[in-house]
């Protein structure tokens, strides 16, 4: 724990700057401010397939603790193999609520999901593809998928404050109905 020089790198518009500090700058007591220890940009993640499973979320961890699970979904190449399933499972968090941010791109397993969306499924509520989604899987016609996403299930569960008029979608429940 005794003061010694640490130097931090960052790397921002492609660029990597090194800042040298004469103590550690993660040995701190109450820190307050919009800083953080390690910074991660989805376009630094290289991208993650099989041609014959569709591998389950956890697959995509990004961060992991006791309590929370963090996940990214990055542009991808779909499953190849005839037989593989080209979309997630139905499944259902006994243990995690789980929340989705849909960042960009056109999402493979939701139809009626954009850029900006979050949702949420508390632990207990069965879920996976949306039908056209599904059908859209059978085909094999898309082979790659674009999505960006960043997935966080919580052990404890998230609470949603009142929202806004106009924000909330009361029909998403209804989104896995033909």
């Amino acid at each position: 724990q005794g003061e010694f020089e640490t130097r931090v790198r960052i790397k921002r518009a492609n660029q990597i700057t090194t800042v040298t500090f004469p103590y550690t700058p993660l040995d701190t007591v109450g820190w307050h401010g919009d800083c953080l220890p390690v910074k991660l940009n989805w376009r630094d993640i290289r991208e993650l397939l099989s041609d014959r499973y569709h591998l389950p979320p956890t697959a995509h961890a990004t961060f992991l603790c006791k309590t929370v699970v963090v996940c990214t979904f990055a542009p991808r190449p779909i499953e190849t193999d005839p037989g593989a399933l080209k979309v997630p499972f139905f499944h259902n968090n006994d243990d995690y609520d789980e929340t989705i941010f849909y960042h960009a791109g056109q999402f493979f397993s939701r139809d009626n999901i954009r850029p900006g969306m979050l949702t949420l499924h508390p632990a207990g509520f069965a879920h996976g593809p949306h039908p056209k989604a599904f059908k859209m899987g059978q085909s094999a016609e898309r082979k790659y998928t674009d999505e960006v996403a960043v997935m966080i299930d919580t052990r404890y569960p998230v609470t949603v404050d009142a929202l806004p008029a106009g924000v909330e979608n009361p029909d998403y429940v209804n989104s896995w109905r033909e």
